[in-house]
């Protein structure tokens, strides 16, 4: 069945069944609308496991701040597969451009938390940012040398990820 109307209205999630649900999807487009509908399910329903989307990082951290952990940046799965697209167009081989994104999603989905508890610190984040970009530059670096000796290559130089 399909329930249409405002999910943050209680007598709504009560006829949807969420008293027996186990889980509760929310992935509504409008952040405030997003965080009243999670704020009514964790206090009404707090069995309930939330996969939440967040739009962005901020968004993520307010459903963090809610208790929410299973969460979905909207676009990050698209970008990381269009980084993924253009690599390959680069000439970059299968293996190395899946690795990179693995690299790269793991190290962002780890940074995401790992930085929840200085969201509120706007140079704070943007100093962990920076540093953040340097860990994951070394990174490929490491990786880029890594694979240039397994292969017996002496110019290394054109091992490097480009732009990264």
């Amino acid at each position: 069945q399909v329930y249409y109307g405002d999910a943050s209205r209680l007598d709504l999630l009560r006829a949807a069944g969420a008293e027996q649900a186990r889980i509760f999807v929310l992935a509504i487009d409008d952040v405030e609308a997003s965080l009243r509908t999670a704020r009514v399910v964790k206090r009404h329903f707090p069995h309930l496991q939330i996969y939440a989307r967040a739009r962005n990082r901020q968004h993520a951290y307010q459903l963090m701040d809610l208790g929410i952990t299973h969460l979905q940046r909207e676009s990050f799965l698209d970008s990381l597969a269009m980084a993924g697209q253009v690599f390959r167009a680069l000439g970059i081989s299968t293996s190395e451009t899946e690795r990179a994104m693995q690299i790269f999603r793991e190290h962002d989905e780890a940074r995401l938390f790992e930085h929840y508890e200085m969201a509120d610190d706007e140079a704070r984040m943007q100093q962990l940012a920076r540093r953040a970009a340097d860990e994951l530059e070394e990174q490929f670096t490491r990786d880029a040398e890594a694979l240039a000796e397994q292969a017996g290559d002496t110019n290394r130089e054109n091992k490097a990820w480009p732009g990264i």
